[in-house]
């Protein structure tokens, strides 16, 4: 034991040695220490880009990572000119620079990336990076949402021809989406933007016949309504025709939300309300107190449902300080538009969908035979239809239909003994969908 404690005493001794010998290394020795702690370097292309980056500075750069978005890199790889040779974009910042910089590689006659220019971005974060087809051609442009330390937003658009990074745009905006909007097979820029008088405003970037840029449509929505931009959504309608669907925050307090369905005019190049249903009509439809609840393509059959919340069917079970609204998603572009009847649990933010025929016919309490759990049942005669509950993933689901994990809990359903589905299309073992 004495011999231990020896050997204890003995290492303390040689690491703080170590650290002292440290403070007063020879310059040879520093860079070794220097060397140890720098973190490693990238290998592969990743690795190359980096290393071609940092010697065409004449220092380390610092890369920035995007904030969120399907694109989480600060390399991106790809064929941006449509020469048939991949190129680099590189987003990254250094001691001098303010802002976030975006570099551009390509491979030299060796196959050695080389830097072919750089230029300075908006903000000092990126929050979130994408490409887009926004005109027809091999070549994509890169867009790029920017972040400022005070909160606001900044977008850039970037196109690299023949050698040189252009930007054709850099606005301030809010919202932004890159979809087909027009139906010309390229896709558009959608930017969404409060104003002073806190009216919103859409603006569509589009291509010309040339191949060059314009602002193809500008569109206010009113003050009077609106407060501010809280979603936006494209899609196609039940005509094939395309659809932006606008979800923007209403109310006294500004927290609630209720929609606008638009569509690209051919005729005057202009987006217009949707001849379907009126705009007032819509706004009083979808007007809704859930501010999560915002417009999507629900069943991925790529039209963009509207959730509304029927006044007869509302609930409130405030018991648990959970709140749980039956929910109807429409489809204003349909002669039919109703599409999906169900159950939102803002907790979760999860829907679970129900049977059409149960619709207008229910109301939820809680359970007295299951802690936690939730019971539907009919308003006229008080009848048990269903059973929800949210179970921990190892309790026993015997008797249950699992719907899925949520929160990282499992989701489960079970039916009344006598309650027998008209619906044939209907599953409750597919009748979950987790929202955003």
């Amino acid at each position: 034991m004495k011999t231990f404690r020896h050997f204890r005493h003995a290492l303390a001794l040689l690491l703080v040695s170590v650290l002292l010998a440290g403070c007063n290394a020879l310059p040879g020795e520093n860079l070794q220490v220097e060397e140890l702690l720098r973190a490693p370097r990238l290998s592969g292309d990743y690795g190359a880009v980096q290393t071609a980056l940092n010697d065409w500075l004449g220092e380390s750069a610092q890369l920035k990572y995007p904030m969120q978005g399907e694109l989480l890199s600060p390399f991106l790889l790809q064929d941006l000119d449509g020469d048939g040779q991949q190129d680099a974009a590189v987003l990254y910042t250094t001691a001098q620079s303010t802002n976030v910089c975006i570099a551009i590689l390509q491979r030299d006659d060796t196959g050695a990336w080389q830097v072919r220019q750089s230029v300075e971005g908006l903000a000092d974060t990126v929050e979130n990076v994408r490409l887009a087809q926004l005109r027809a051609g091999d070549d994509c442009q890169l867009v790029v949402g920017y972040v400022a330390a005070q909160g606001d937003h900044y977008l850039a658009v970037y196109a690299y021809n023949d050698g040189q990074l252009s930007t054709i745009l850099e606005q301030s905006y809010e919202q932004y989406l890159v979809e087909d909007i027009t139906g010309g097979g390229s896709q558009d820029l959608i930017l969404m933007s409060t104003q002073e008088d806190g009216g919103v405003q859409i603006e569509l970037l589009t291509v010309d016949k040339e191949g060059g840029f314009r602002q193809a449509a500008v569109m206010g929505l009113s003050a009077d309504r609106f407060s501010g931009c809280a979603s936006v959504a494209a899609g196609l309608g039940s005509d094939r025709r395309n659809y932006l669907v606008l979800d923007g925050w209403t109310g006294i307090s500004g927290n609630n939300l209720a929609s606008v369905l638009l569509r690209f005019d051919e005729s005057t190049q202009q987006m217009v309300q949707a001849s379907q249903i009126s705009a007032d009509e819509l706004y009083e439809a979808s007007l809704r107190n859930v501010s999560t609840l915002v417009s999507c393509d629900l069943d991925g059959d790529g039209i963009v449902e509207i959730p509304t919340q029927p006044d007869e069917a509302g609930l409130l079970n405030l018991s648990q300080s959970r709140r749980m609204d039956f929910i109807v998603w429409m489809d204003y572009t349909s002669r039919r538009p109703e599409k999906s009847f169900g159950l939102l649990d803002e907790e979760t933010n999860c829907y679970i969908e129900l049977p059409t025929e149960w619709e207008g016919n229910l109301k939820l309490t809680d359970s007295e035979q299951y802690d936690g759990a939730v019971e539907l049942r009919t308003v006229d005669e008080d009848r048990p239809v269903m059973t929800v509950r949210l179970a921990q993933t190892a309790a026993s689901s015997t008797g249950w239909t699992k719907l899925g994990i949520v929160a990282s809990r499992q989701m489960q359903a079970r039916l009344a003994p006598d309650v027998e589905i008209q619906d044939a299309d209907y599953s409750l073992s597919n009748a979950l969908y987790l929202l955003n």
